[in-house]
């Protein structure tokens, strides 16, 4: 799934489930605001957030991971360049 290659491979599955606690916090929020349970609707806002917070975490260690990843090749490179030198 192309949404879920932001997230670390060992991420995806808990990623794939976050955003279904999204998804049905989200829809279930909309609803109790309709019929006037603003209550049950702040506990389903409260859900979405911990659930975007968490995908954002997620998303977050991915972003350091390819980061790393990226240096790394940047550092191999250059020792590789230096070795010709020498």
């Amino acid at each position: 799934m192309e949404k879920l290659s932001m997230f670390l491979e060992k991420d995806q599955e808990k990623a794939d489930k976050q955003l279904a606690v999204y998804d049905y916090n989200f829809m279930h929020a909309a609803r109790c605001v309709a019929q006037g349970e603003f209550e049950k609707a702040a506990v389903h806002h409260r859900n979405v957030a911990n659930a975007l917070e968490e995908l954002q975490r997620m998303k977050n260690r991915k972003s350091s991971a390819d980061e790393a990843r990226s240096l790394l090749r940047q550092i191999e490179k250059q020792e590789t360049t230096r070795g010709y030198f020498f």
